[in-house]
């Protein structure tokens, strides 16, 4: 048995509900459920379209103005905007820290040699014919130099010091003689002992020479020498410079001491004494050694 015909549909759009077109229109019909077309239906395909004679005019028309719009010089879509353009901006690096100061090393000052093997002179001034300063002493001022220089060397011997001395007796040594001794044997220090006078008698205190445009070695042999003086309690004066032969005759450092005034009383007792000899000559011998490191 054959399924029925389905009902002719409108298959275009524009058909009001009527059925009337209001405009064009096909007319198809649907083949049956099986497959199977009578002969006598008189259907050699399985879709027949009629298309309305209208539509065949408009079917032109519209692929025309398809292809006019596609012809046309405005586009379709307007010119899109230009892409942004990003520069990457190349920034120094930044500057590395300062590096953390670094707290600066004590300053310690500056210390000679060790006094072991240093070669020093002792010098006991005047001698022999030259008796030097009397002033109110019993005994002349070549004695009393003698006397403490001789105590000094012994002191700076024993602390390992290699000592001269321009004399060991009461005897005339020249000063030009003296300040070839100390050129000669390249020595450290030149260590001239002696004691002063004065018209007045009320001067006192020891006193302590280095030449004019004296060396630093000089300079501060001098310095430690006062400070040893001030620390034994003995009074002193101060540094001085002079043209003395013994300290400007040669190259070498060079300090002369004065030990105190054989013209004021007081002090030219003291100077007279044993004990004040010994006391004058280890302050002596200890500004040595301190400058020298000990």
């Amino acid at each position: 048995m054959e399924a029925p015909f389905l009902a002719r549909e409108n298959v275009l759009h524009g058909c009001n509900r009527g059925g009337r077109h209001s405009g064009m229109r096909a007319e198809a019909i649907s083949i049956p459920a099986n497959d199977r077309i009578p002969r006598s239906a008189g259907i050699r395909s399985p879709w027949v379209c009629r298309l309305d004679p209208r539509l065949a005019l408009a079917l032109p028309l519209c692929l025309l103005t398809v292809l006019v719009g596609c012809m046309s010089p405005e586009p379709a879509i307007g010119d899109l905007p230009e892409p942004p353009i990003y520069t990457l901006e190349r920034r120094p690096a930044p500057p590395p820290p300062p590096p953390t100061p670094r707290p600066a090393p004590a300053r310690t000052a500056r210390r000679s040699a060790s006094i072991r093997g240093a070669t020093i002179i002792v010098d006991p001034g005047h001698g022999g014919r030259d008796p030097g300063a009397r002033g109110l002493s019993a005994l002349p001022e070549k004695t009393v130099n003698l006397k403490i220089a001789t105590r000094v060397a012994a002191l700076l011997s024993s602390r390992g010091a290699s000592v001269t001395m321009t004399r060991t007796s009461d005897r005339f040594v020249e000063l030009d003689d003296r300040a070839a001794l100390a050129e000669s044997k390249r020595v450290a220090l030149f260590v001239s002992v002696h004691a002063d006078a004065n018209n007045s008698r009320s001067i006192s205190g020891a006193t302590i020479y280095v030449g004019r445009g004296a060396s630093s070695a000089s300079l501060s042999a001098a310095q430690h020498i006062q400070s040893a003086f001030r620390a034994a309690g003995i009074a002193c004066r101060g540094i001085r410079d002079a043209g003395f032969r013994v300290l400007i005759g040669h190259s070498r450092p060079a300090v002369l001491v004065e030990c105190g005034y054989l013209t004021n009383r007081q002090e030219a007792q003291l100077l007279n004494t044993v004990s004040y000899q010994v006391k004058i000559a280890n302050a002596i011998a200890d500004g040595i050694a301190g400058h020298f490191g000990g």
